[in-house]
């Protein structure tokens, strides 16, 4: 299903680039991300503004994906 959602983000809505983001713990999201071939953009972190401040889920990990580099992942 996430190859399929990818591949309809660069073939049918010609987006530039796809971006994903997760608490830096959550190693299956991130395994997932990396399975997708998304580079962890280790400056792209940040403090998502919907989650409270001091909260332990508050630093999110940044996520990447440029059409670019993109081959269908079928």
């Amino acid at each position: 299903m996430a190859s399929a959602l990818m591949d309809h983000a660069f073939g049918v809505l010609g987006l530039a680039e796809v971006i994903a983001f997760t608490i830096p713990i959550n190693k299956r999201s991130r395994r997932v991300m990396e399975k997708l071939g998304m580079r962890h953009d280790v400056n792209g972190g940040f403090e998502h503004p919907m989650v409270p401040e001091g909260h332990p889920y508050r630093f999110q990990v940044l996520y990447r994906k440029s059409r670019r580099y993109s081959a269908p992942t079928a």
